[in-house]
C-alpha cells in the first residue's frame, strides 16, 4: 500500500470514528446515561478533536496533530463546561447563541497557530495566513465532495428501487450509518484535498476576493458621504442598524486582508487595488465606529442584555482592527507588514474575548441582570417596561435579579 492510500484510509477511518462517537454521543444525551455536564464535556471534546484532527492531520503528522487537536479541544470543552454553570440546566445554556459562537471561534482559530507553532514559529504570519485560508478551503471542498455523496446514495437508492431492491435504503435505515458515511467521507476529501494542495488552493478565492477591494470602498465612501446628509437618526432604530456595520466592517477588514497577503511578495502589485486597499484600511474604523455607536445607544436607552454585550463585543473587535488597520497605513512605508501584525494581534484578542465570554469576568447573563436590576432601582424604567420573560432565559443571575425586583416592587415607598 502505498503512503498515499494509507493516508487516505487513516483519514477515512478517523472520519469514521468522528461519525460513531457523535452518535453514540447523541445516544447516551438522548438516554440520559451521563450526568448533563459530563455529556456537554464529552460532546464538545469530542466534536473539538475530530475537527481540529481533521484539519491537522494534512499539514502535520499524525500524532501531533492529535495532540494539538486535544489541547484545543479541552481548552474549549472546559470553558463551555464552566459557562453552563450559569444555568440550572444545559439545555438552558444550550438555547443561548453563546456556546455556538464561542465554541467556533476556540474551535478553529487557534488551529493555524497550532500548525505555525510546529514550524517557523506560533507568530510566522505567512503560516498563519496560508494556513487558516487553506482549512477553509478544506473544509470548503471537503463538504461539498460529501454531498455529492449522498447525492450520488440517494439516486442510486431511487434507481434500484425502480427494480425493487431497496438494499441501500435498508442500509441507510441503520441508525448510526448515515453518521459512518459522513464522517469517513468527509476524512476521504480532506485526504485527497491536501494530496492536491498545489490545484485546490485558495489563492484563487483570494484574487477574486481583491477585486471587490474599489467596490466595497465606492459603497463606503458613499455612505461616509451621505452621513452628514441624512444624519445618524435613520441609523439606529435596533440593533439591525449595528449588526449591518459590524458586518461591512468584517467585510472590510478581509478584504484589506486579501489584498496584503502573507508577504509583500505576494501582496497586490496592482497600483488601483493597492490605492484601494490603503483607503479602505483609512475609512475601517468609521463603520466599526457607528456600529459600537449604535449598540451604546441600545444600551443607553435600554439596558444591557445578553445580545447587547455580545454585540458590544463585537464591536470592540471591528473597533480594533479599524484603528490598527488606520494607524498602519497612516504611518507610511511598510504599512502591509504593519497590518499583517495587527491580524496576528486580532486574531489572538478574538480567541481571548471568546474565552472571556464563557467566564465569571465576561458573563452576559450577570451583566445583563444587573444593568436591568440597577435601571429599575434607579427609576430609569418600571415593572412593566420590563421584560421579565426574557429574565428566565438568563440563568441564575435572571433568577436571582427577578426575586431580587419582587422584594422592590413589594417595598413600601
Amino acid at each position: 500500500m502505498t503512503d498515499v492510500m494509507r493516508q487516505r484510509g487513516l483519514m477515512a477511518l478517523i472520519g469514521g470514528l468522528a461519525g460513531v462517537s457523535l452518535y453514540l454521543l447523541a445516544k447516551v444525551l438522548d438516554r440520559g446515561l451521563l450526568d448533563e455536564r459530563a455529556a456537554l464535556a464529552l460532546a464538545a471534546f469530542a466534536a473539538a478533536f475530530f475537527t481540529a484532527l481533521l484539519a491537522l492531520a494534512g499539514p502535520l503528522a499524525l500524532r501531533r496533530a492529535a495532540v494539538g487537536a486535544a489541547g484545543v479541544a479541552a481548552v474549549g470543552a472546559g470553558l463551555l463546561v464552566w459557562a453552563s454553570l450559569r444555568f440550572d440546566t444545559v439545555g438552558q445554556f444550550i438555547e443561548t447563541p453563546l456556546w455556538a459562537l464561542t465554541g467556533t471561534v476556540l474551535a478553529f482559530v487557534p488551529l493555524p497557530f497550532v500548525i505555525a507553532a510546529s514550524g517557523p514559529g506560533w507568530r510566522d504570519y505567512p503560516t498563519l495566513f496560508g494556513q487558516a485560508w487553506t482549512i477553509v478551503v478544506r473544509y470548503a471542498a471537503a463538504w461539498l465532495f460529501v454531498g455529492a455523496v449522498w447525492a450520488v446514495i440517494w439516486l442510486s437508492d431511487a434507481l434500484l428501487g425502480i427494480v425493487g431492491l431497496r438494499v441501500i435504503e435498508d442500509l441507510i435505515l441503520v441508525s448510526f450509518v448515515p453518521w459512518v458515511i459522513t464522517g469517513a467521507t468527509l476524512g476521504l476529501a480532506l485526504a485527497v484535498v491536501t494530496e492536491l494542495a498545489d490545484l485546490v488552493s485558495p489563492y484563487l478565492i483570494l484574487r477574486l476576493l481583491r477585486l471587490l477591494l474599489p467596490v466595497v470602498l465606492v459603497v463606503m465612501v458613499v455612505f461616509v458621504l451621505a452621513l452628514p446628509l441624512r444624519g445618524l437618526t435613520g441609523l439606529f432604530g435596533s440593533l439591525s442598524a449595528a449588526a449591518t456595520l459590524l458586518a461591512m466592517a468584517a467585510a472590510a477588514a478581509t478584504l484589506v486582508t486579501t489584498a496584503v497577503d502573507q508577504t509583500d511578495l505576494e501582496a497586490t502589485d496592482s497600483v488601483l487595488l493597492g490605492r484601494a486597499t490603503e483607503g479602505l484600511a483609512l475609512i475601517l474604523p468609521v463603520p466599526a465606529g457607528l456600529g459600537g455607536y449604535a449598540v451604546w445607544l441600545r444600551v443607553a436607552q435600554y439596558g444591557w442584555t445578553p445580545d447587547r454585550v455580545l454585540a458590544a463585543v463585537v464591536a470592540v473587535l471591528g473597533l480594533g482592527y479599524g484603528v490598527l488597520y488606520a494607524v498602519a497605513v497612516l504611518r507610511g512605508a511598510g504599512w502591509m507588514a504593519r497590518i499583517r501584525q495587527a491580524n496576528t494581534t486580532m486574531a489572538l484578542a478574538l480567541m481571548a474575548a471568546a474565552a472571556l465570554l464563557l467566564t465569571p469576568v465576561l458573563n452576559p447573563e450577570r451583566i445583563a441582570a444587573n444593568s436591568q436590576l440597577a435601571r429599575f432601582s434607579g427609576g430609569q424604567t418600571d415593572v412593566e417596561a420590563l421584560e421579565l420573560a426574557t429574565f428566565e432565559q438568563w440563568g441564575r443571575a435572571g433568577a436571582a435579579a427577578l426575586t431580587r425586583l419582587q422584594e422592590l416592587s413589594l417595598a413600601p415607598g
